[in-house]
């Protein structure tokens, strides 16, 4: 039993922990520019590099969700928190590709056990209110990328070197690992009648619907978080302020989803809400794309709905697995981010065959996509058990 001090302190610890990883994550868009002008790549070689931080994700995914259970949630976020600080620690001192593809590798790893402790643990805290919490927990994500992103490009127009930047935020890690030292998560005791679940698990159709939608919703989220500022500035010459302003604008909105979407979903219920929120957002983006430079303020406002995919989608799927949620989030992302590693790279690599404009369709037809198996899966699987 955990007590109510213990309690706080622990959701405080995963808000921070989230906030933290939005830091890093979000300075990629600014720093892409820089990275494929030092040096020497293009937009294919980035997604290559990027592609590794997924391949992280992936191995940390699996056995983040297998240590859970294994060895109990502490353990998880000591790794993570220790894993992703020396990777970030890395980056100030990266001097060619090898260590930039080396320091997000790392990275990914800890950042995923850290997502899979914290995602498998928020319904445990909040029995009742679970998307709720969880969308709350993900706008810290989202306050963390706003912050990130009104920082970096104000810092990087008066000169501050990416580099040094990157130091800063290794501030921010060294913290989550003394945080993580210092909670005390409560046990979640596994029995060999889950143990035997879990293997049925990988036979089970369900898991690779959510695999599918999952996919495509990382794919959506990445597209945006990633090319967003390389396709105004590569399709309508934006400089890195005004890109940036832009950018900014997106994830607040992405950061005011999450903090407010969970009540929407807890309302509506989370799969009909979350399929509300998904057509939403496709409207948002092909307006965007539809209206060219003119539009670029409905690109930015789709952050507000595509905000909750991810969490939401992990109430949902912690809901369907209730015996197993730990095991079955790390099982789904896994194989989730190893299809998205996939079409990451082909989103990159359309960005040089196409050109930034027509690649971007990617993200509202991962949308679209997303949308269409999430209303499969609802048929699937009744709406009050969702």
């Amino acid at each position: 039993m955990i007590t109510k001090g213990n309690k706080v302190f622990l959701i405080f610890t995963l808000f921070y922990l989230y906030f933290t990883m939005a830091l890093f994550d979000s300075a990629r868009g600014n720093f892409i520019p820089f990275f494929i002008e030092e040096f020497k790549i293009n937009n294919t070689v980035i997604s290559l590099i990027l592609s590794l931080n997924t391949l992280g994700n992936i191995i940390g995914s699996f056995l983040g969700g297998q240590f859970c259970e294994k060895y109990g949630h502490k353990t998880v976020y000591i790794i993570g928190s220790v894993t992703s600080t020396i990777g970030v620690l890395i980056a100030p001192f990266t001097q060619n590709i090898f260590m930039l593809g080396l320091f997000y590798f790392i990275y990914g790893i800890g950042r995923q056990f850290l997502c899979i402790g914290i995602d498998s643990m928020i319904p445990v805290l909040s029995i009742g209110f679970e998307s709720i919490l969880m969308n709350i927990t993900h706008f810290m994500f989202g306050l963390g990328s706003f912050a990130g992103q009104s920082t970096y490009g104000k810092l990087l127009s008066q000169g501050v070197p990416w580099r040094t930047i990157y130091l800063y935020i290794g501030i921010f890690f060294i913290a989550t690992v003394i945080l993580t030292l210092m909670i005390k998560p409560p046990s979640i005791q596994i029995t060999s009648e889950m143990t035997l679940k879990r293997k049925d698990m990988y036979k089970n159709p369900l898991i690779y619907m959510f695999v599918t939608a999952l996919t495509f919703g990382l794919v959506a989220e990445a597209v945006l978080q990633t090319w967003f500022i390389s396709y105004m500035r590569g399709s309508y010459s934006l400089s890195p302020a005004d890109a940036a302003k832009y950018a900014s604008i997106f994830f607040l909105l992405f950061a005011l989803g999450r903090l407010f979407g969970g009540f929407i979903v807890n309302k509506t219920g989370n799969s009909r809400g979350l399929k509300l929120f998904l057509f939403l957002a496709a409207v948002c983006l092909i307006t965007g794309l539809q209206l060219k430079k003119e539009g670029l303020i409905f690109v930015a406002a789709s952050g507000l709905f595509i905000s909750i995919i991810f969490p939401t989608m992990m109430v949902i799927i912690s809901s369907a697995f209730k015996q197993n949620s730990s095991f079955a989030i790390g099982l789904i992302v896994t194989i989730s981010n190893m299809l998205y590693v996939v079409i990451f790279n082909i989103t990159g690599a359309l960005n040089d065959l196409l050109g930034t404009y027509a690649a971007f369709y990617a993200a509202p037809a991962s949308i679209v996509c997303c949308l269409l198996m999430l209303i499969i899966i609802s048929k699937k699987v009744k709406e009050v058990s969702l």
